[in-house]
C-alpha cells in the first residue's frame, strides 16, 4: 500500500545498514522499550527475529519508504490479536515533524481495516509527546491504565458497531 508521501514494503537483508543507522540513535531510541543497536549484527538479528515472528503469525513489520528519494525512513508493525491489533512504529529522527508518522499510521489503519481488525491499540512512553499527537490526529483515544505507569495506552475502533 502507498499514499502520496510513502509506501510500505517487506524488510530485506539489504535494509540492515539503514536499520542500524535508525535504531542506533540513542536520542530517538529513548522513546522505545528496546535498547539502541550497538553493532550491525543487531540489525541482522532484528531482521532474523522479524522473519520468524512473521512466520509464527506473531508480528508483521514493514519498511517505511519515503517516495521522493526511495529512502527507508523507519518501520511500522502490527501484532494481531483476534479482532484487535497492537501497532508500533519508529521513524528516523531526521524525518520527525514532517507528517510521515501520521501518514504511515493512517496507511496502516486502512490495511488493518481491510484485514478485518476492529480495534487498534498502541502503547507510547509518556515523554513521547510527538507520537501521542500522531495517534490523536489519527483518531485514537487515550485509555486509562495502570499496567505500565511510564506509558500511555491508546485505542481506536476502526469498525463501526451495528448497534
Amino acid at each position: 500500500m502507498e499514499n502520496d508521501l510513502l509506501y510500505l514494503r517487506e524488510l530485506t537483508v539489504y535494509d540492515a545498514d539503514r536499520l542500524f543507522e535508525i535504531y542506533s540513535n540513542k536520542e530517538a531510541m529513548k522513546y522505545r522499550e528496546t535498547k539502541p543497536m550497538y553493532t550491525i549484527k543487531d540489525a541482522y538479528k532484528m531482521l532474523d527475529y522479524e522473519k520468524e515472528a512473521k512466520k509464527a503469525g506473531y508480528e508483521y513489520r514493514f519498511a517505511i519508504i519515503e517516495k521522493i528519494h526511495d529512502n527507508l525512513i523507519g518501520t511500522i508493525m502490527y501484532q494481531p490479536l483476534k479482532k484487535k491489533a497492537i501497532i508500533g512504529y519508529s521513524i528516523d529522527e531526521k524525518f520527525w515533524n514532517k507528517g510521515f508518522a501520521s501518514s504511515v499510521v493512517e496507511l496502516l489503519l486502512k490495511i488493518l481495516k481491510l484485514k478485518g481488525f476492529e480495534i487498534i491499540e498502541a502503547w507510547v512512553k509518556k515523554e513521547n509527546i510527538g507520537s501521542c499527537k500522531v495517534l490523536e490526529k489519527n483518531g485514537f483515544k487515550m485509555v486509562s491504565q495502570t499496567i505500565y505507569p511510564s506509558s500511555f495506552f491508546f485505542q481506536k475502533r476502526i469498525v463501526e458497531s451495528l448497534f
